[in-house]
């Protein structure tokens, strides 16, 4: 029988993932681990705690746990000041790393090439341009975007 965290790692995004992954981290995500064995987390202020329970509920089949409050060092905490979550490993991760390094022009790529409205709307809503309310969208919109 076959580990799940093995089946896992080989789950394919669908491309809303895709693009909350791209645009969290233009973002506040950062990749962390080596080759192999990368993941992402994600960590925003506990006032937008809606707000990365909306990116977990979305990505919940790469969540290693749920959201949770982080302290210093984004080490779990009961009274942190920041509230997140980090992906399992997954070869998604170890294909965008190259795309996220320190080099201007990997970052100008993505925007350039594989940002698409979802995308752009998580990385604008990271850093605190506008803020995603499903409330706010017409059906069709909250079908298409926030459902997905």
């Amino acid at each position: 029988m076959e580990h799940p965290l093995s089946v896992r790692r080989r789950i394919v995004p669908d491309d809303a993932q895709v693009q909350i992954v791209l645009g969290s981290l233009l973002g506040d995500a950062r990749i962390e681990g080596l080759a192999g064995a990368r993941c992402i987390r994600i960590a925003h202020s506990v006032a937008r705690a809606d707000y990365v329970w909306w990116k977990y509920e979305r990505l919940v089949q790469f969540a290693d746990g749920a959201p949770a409050r982080l302290g210093a060092g984004g080490m779990p905490a009961r009274l942190g000041d920041r509230i997140g979550f980090r992906t399992i490993a997954h070869p998604l991760f170890d294909d965008l790393a190259p795309l996220f390094a320190a080099h201007r022009g990997a970052r100008a790529r993505v925007v350039r090439d594989l940002l698409a409205p979802l995308g752009l709307a998580v990385w604008m809503t990271d850093v605190g341009r506008l803020e995603l309310r499903p409330d706010l969208f017409l059906p069709r919109q909250r079908d298409l975007a926030l459902c997905a």
